[in-house]
């Protein structure tokens, strides 16, 4: 039983939605089967045991029905009306949380019995509370194109069609459409960066794109934001599009609801840390700022919990920026917000790089020890850190070691691309500068050399800073 679908389910259900999928069991509106009251019952009693196991199919079936034969065509039967009764249930509790769709519906029922005065009452109710929320997003404009759409069929059979809303409808769906396309170009194209095939491109984008340009600020700021944030993503190297990000995603952001908001500004901050990563220091100050204002709003957390990549990435920008105080409040104070499978490991990583900028190697090689990640690229940093910990300290039989190791895992990755040779090179490189610590100078110059024409090495700088 306890790999069915019906256990799956019902196992998903918490304390308050089981007690609630049995009081909506009891409505004969919705059952009435006692057989399947009765396995309700049972894997009820079930899930209270806490071990997440529940008892065989032929027990279930025994219990369910005392004194008759296994019969498997009938258990099925069951848990097939149980099922689809369970996905009922979920499907209400969506509705009755959702007191602006539930309203939708009622106007959509009064429509079609003809209930004028319910639905004109009902729909002015429900237009009143659909404007009163502070976002203009593409959902928004959904609900206000479904909500005019029922208003405009209401007001065709009223009038015959001599008076009606359409020039509401034709807007609201206009809106929804420029701004939910918006995304998906979005999307679209931040996907294309990590894919190595092509992606198929958005039908009527062009048209799209210049319809949304043309509208100012004034008319839709909304629009006029997801706009600025797709040309950021298409043309990186304009610095007056990431600008213009900025000022009107500062003046407009309450208009997009949190998770909407948070892709805007992680828009701006990939603009930033790209050209941080071309040497533009004024970028990273700028990627670090915007980080600061999305932890402020309160945006970056999903469900409570913050990204292991979020957590990284503010700390290393806040130490290459000098606000080393606060990096190490940070990691301190959002620790609890990791995930809590990788919670732990992650702390310690994200310490040992704290530590690593500030240049104090011992306390990098007591947190990453004894340390493993899931994450290859943090697993390679992670290496990476200690490999310069150990030349930094001239602990020489534990970087040979390192080195060997760190040789074989780059062999065994297959799918790491340019950074598996770049990687390779860091280890082939450090090989040769701790052989060359007391090397003449001329030595000492081929090899800076060699790191200069090779076009993949991991930590160049750092090998010709060694070498110099």
């Amino acid at each position: 039983m306890t790999n069915t679908l019906t256990w799956y389910l019902f196992n998903s259900l918490s304390a308050r939605d089981v007690l609630r999928f049995g009081k909506f069991l009891e409505s004969p509106y919705f059952n009435h089967r006692e057989d399947v009251h009765a396995m309700y019952r049972l894997l009820r009693r079930s899930l209270a045991t806490g071990n997440g196991q529940a008892p065989d199919k032929e027990q279930f079936f025994e219990a369910v029905y005392p004194g008759k034969a296994w019969n498997r065509l009938q258990f099925n039967y069951l848990c097939g009306f149980l099922v689809e009764l369970l996905e009922q249930f979920l499907a209400c509790e969506e509705l009755l949380s959702d007191r602006i769709q539930n309203r939708l519906f009622r106007c959509r029922a009064f429509r079609k019995r003809g209930l004028s005065r319910h639905f004109e009452k009902n729909a002015a109710q429900l237009e009143r509370d659909h404007h009163a929320t502070p976002h203009r997003n593409a959902g928004f404009w959904l609900l206000e194109y479904q909500l005019q759409n029922e208003v405009f069929s209401h007001q065709v059979l009223q009038s015959g069609g001599r008076q009606t809303n359409l020039p509401a409808v034709t807007e609201s769906l206009t809106n929804f459409y420029l701004l939910e396309h918006l995304k998906w170009a979005g999307a679209t194209r931040s996907l294309q960066s990590y894919s190595r095939q092509a992606l198929p491109p958005l039908p009527l984008s062009e048209g799209v794109l210049h319809t949304a340009g043309a509208v100012t600020e004034n008319d839709n700021p909304a629009l006029a934001l997801m706009h600025a944030g797709h040309t950021a993503l298409c043309e990186p190297e304009n610095e007056e599009n990431f600008r213009r990000l900025k000022t009107l995603l500062r003046t407009h952001r309450a208009l997009f609801p949190p998770s909407e908001c948070r892709d805007l500004y992680m828009t701006a901050i990939n603009f930033a840390i790209r050209r941080h990563n071309r040497g533009e220091r004024n970028y990273t100050f700028e990627a670090f700022e915007l980080y600061r204002e999305a932890l402020e709003l309160g945006i970056l957390h999903e469900n409570g919990l913050l990204s292991k990549h979020t957590y990284i990435n503010v700390q290393n920008l806040a130490q290459l920026t000098g606000a080393h105080d606060w990096a190490l409040h940070f990691l301190e104070s959002s620790r609890e917000a990791l995930p809590p499978a990788e919670r732990d490991n992650m702390y310690r990583y994200a310490l040992a790089g704290f530590h690593f900028r500030r240049s104090e190697y011992r306390a990098v090689l007591d947190l990453l020890r004894e340390v493993e990640f899931s994450d290859i690229f943090i697993q390679l940093d992670a290496r990476k850190m200690l490999l310069r910990s150990y030349f930094e300290l001239g602990e020489w039989l534990s970087l040979a070691s390192l080195l060997d190791s760190f040789k074989a895992f780059l062999r065994r990755q297959k799918n790491l691309g340019y950074h598996r040779e770049s990687y390779l090179s860091l280890v082939k490189f450090t090989k040769k500068l701790a052989k060359t610590v007391y090397a003449s100078r001329s030595k000492r110059a081929a090899l800076a050399q060699q790191i200069r024409q090779l076009e993949a090495v991991a930590e160049r700088e750092w090998l010709l800073g060694k070498l110099e």
